[in-house]
């Protein structure tokens, strides 16, 4: 069974809006801060994700989710269009598929299997396309991002864990006073914003952030 998305939250099905994206991002291949970000912009950062349970340093992934709310709320006090923003998420994660997904109940007496919805259902919407990667585009604020990556992780309810949570790859508004970039082969999140932004989040007690130049590589 799909679930539903929050309010104010929307699957995208017209990306018109989406089209600068296409040709403002370089080849992600390329390793460089300015391939995952568009040019123009007064600063970049680069923040940092937590190291893994291991202690081996951050593990390759999107931005994990309990620090998804302390950029929202930096990033949505940054735009004059709070409410109007889009959010990529790459449809190879692993949590969407054709719209259904095999599901198995093993017991004593045998394995039953039944068709089940994956946590949001993506088929048939079309996608934002960049090199080497498809995503499929959510509309709606900003401070909604973590509602949208647990409901993406089918993280919902009571019981739900926020580690969990699928933080969109893309996020950006609609007037463009930011654009965040993370991956699932990256340890670390990328924004363009101005100035006062990246002061903002360069000085946030909960998130760990340094100033990049978009002419560096990508750091591991």
């Amino acid at each position: 069974m799909t679930s539903s998305l929050p309010a104010g939250l929307a699957l995208r099905h017209d990306l018109t809006p989406t089209a600068w994206v296409r040709e403002a991002l370089p080849d992600f291949a390329a390793g460089m801060v300015g391939s995952l970000l568009p040019a123009g912009y007064e600063r970049y950062v680069r923040v940092l994700h937590p190291a893994d349970r291991d202690g081996d340093g951050p593990g390759e992934g999107t931005l994990p989710g309990p620090l998804a709310a302390p950029l929202a709320e930096v990033l949505e006090g940054s735009t004059a269009t709070p409410d109007d923003c889009f959010f990529g998420v790459w449809d190879g994660c692993g949590y969407f598929d054709d719209g259904t997904a095999t599901a198995l109940l093993v017991s004593g007496t045998g394995t039953v299997s039944w068709r089940v919805r994956p946590a949001v259902d993506i088929a048939g919407a079309p996608r934002l396309a960049l090199p080497h990667r498809e995503y499929a585009v959510f509309h709606g604020p900003a401070g909604s991002v973590t509602a949208l990556a647990m409901t993406v992780a089918g993280e919902i309810g009571e019981g739900a864990d926020l580690d969990n949570a699928l933080v969109p790859d893309l996020w950006w508004p609609a007037d463009r006073s930011w654009f965040v970039h993370g991956d699932t082969d990256l340890t670390a999140t990328w924004i363009a914003c101005s100035a006062a932004t990246a002061e903002q989040l360069l000085a946030h007690p909960g998130l760990e952030a340094v100033p990049m130049d978009p002419a560096s590589p990508v750091l591991p």
